[in-house]
């Protein structure tokens, strides 16, 4: 058969209360009493414990239902909602968010208190005001939105036109950009302005007149040794033109 066990299997004792009837021996053979909850005595400790898991607990409920329940975004309806609640608009040094979430905890709160008919209430409330808001604006005056009319002809011509001209700019644009990418030294504005800085180092060494006329163009002879100059005499006779040109 099987091993003994090696200590006894406590039993716990049977508490009757006072007046009871004891049964005989044949009535409780075979079976084992089990003790009520009445039977054992919970220390202060135990039910502190107790009580804050509670109330723990409660709490996490609470909060998940808070965020699962729809709270409007807009601050107006926030305060609003707060209102027709009975509870106060806006506390001390409270910001948006800090509302939205004050607004969360009071309506999770009537929910656990029972009080769900007070929540739709102001629900129905807040609803039949946004309604009688949309019908004093539709009230005040014919509806305004924009529409379109078919234009004219010159206008359809005219936005071709332009259509045209920016095309064309802005294909140069864009080549002028590309070049650019690939050749760093295709770039306009970097040639002028070496140009501009190259021009000011010049300077001029002499001066010469020519004639008392405008010149048209000058050369220098072969040996460097002399400078011809050329100007241009246009004269008029009605109704002849006479044209004349000098060498110096």
């Amino acid at each position: 058969g099987p091993p003994p066990p090696i200590a006894p299997i406590p039993v716990p004792p049977i508490l009757r209360a006072p007046g009871a009837s004891v049964g005989s021996d044949s009535d409780g053979e075979g079976s084992i009493p089990r003790p009520s909850a009445d039977d054992y005595e919970i220390s202060e400790e135990s039910r502190l414990a107790r009580e804050r898991q509670e109330k723990l607990v409660q709490e996490l409920l609470m909060k998940r239902r808070a965020y699962a329940m729809a709270v409007p975004t807009n601050d107006s309806a926030v305060r609003a909602r707060l209102r027709r609640l009975g509870e106060p608009v806006t506390l001390f040094g409270e910001r948006e968010m800090e509302r939205r979430d004050r607004l969360r905890s009071i309506m999770v709160r009537l929910e656990s208190e029972g009080q769900l008919e007070r929540l739709l209430k102001a629900h129905e409330d807040e609803q039949a005001a946004v309604t009688t808001a949309g019908a004093a604006a539709e009230d005040e005056g014919p509806q305004q939105y924009p529409f379109y009319t078919e234009g004219s002809k010159e206008l359809f011509e005219a936005r071709v036109e332009i259509a045209k001209f920016s095309v064309a700019r802005a294909k140069a644009r864009l080549e002028r950009a590309r070049r650019k990418r690939d050749d760093p030294d295709e770039d306009e504005e970097a040639e002028a302005e070496f140009v501009v800085n190259q021009a000011g180092g010049l300077v001029l060494e002499c001066s010469e007149i020519g004639d008392d006329r405008p010149l048209s163009g000058c050369s220098f002879s072969h040996d460097g040794t002399m400078l011809a100059t050329r100007y241009h005499l246009i004269f008029y006779i009605e109704p002849f033109r006479f044209s004349w040109v000098s060498e110096g």
